[in-house]
């Protein structure tokens, strides 16, 4: 009797296969980002530092508040980078400084960055 294999689903392939995190981190505008305001910050900035420094990013093109973005940061973007050692927080989000992986995450996504305005001419 033959065994037949089934095929993992999305999830169960997003956890055996570690490059679909960068894929999922880096295919984030706002992740982005967050990489590169931290990367430039002198110290560890605090959730409305950042948030400020990402309304004021040429990249972020939404029109949001300065409040619903900092909702955002607090429910969606600073638990995936914190999850994935991207970013280093203490309780509250009032410190957020360069994780272990921050700067191999930048350097993927400047990579990238250089890959597509090379061969698509730009964004």
């Amino acid at each position: 009797m033959t065994q037949v294999t089934q095929s993992p689903t999305p999830d169960e392939r997003q956890y055996d296969y570690p490059k679909a995190k960068i894929y999922s981190v880096l295919g984030d505008t706002e992740h982005r980002i967050i990489l590169r305001v931290l990367a430039d910050a002198d110290e560890p900035l605090s959730l409305e530092e950042l948030t400020r420094a990402t309304l004021l990013d040429e990249e972020f093109d939404r029109e949001i508040s300065a409040s619903v973005l900092r909702g955002l940061m607090l429910d969606i973007f600073l638990p995936v980078l914190e999850t994935s050692d991207v970013i280093e927080a203490d309780t509250g989000y009032n410190k957020i400084g360069p994780g272990a992986h921050l700067e191999a995450y930048l350097e993927i996504a400047t990579a990238v960055d250089e890959l597509y305005d090379r061969h698509f001419g730009g964004r």
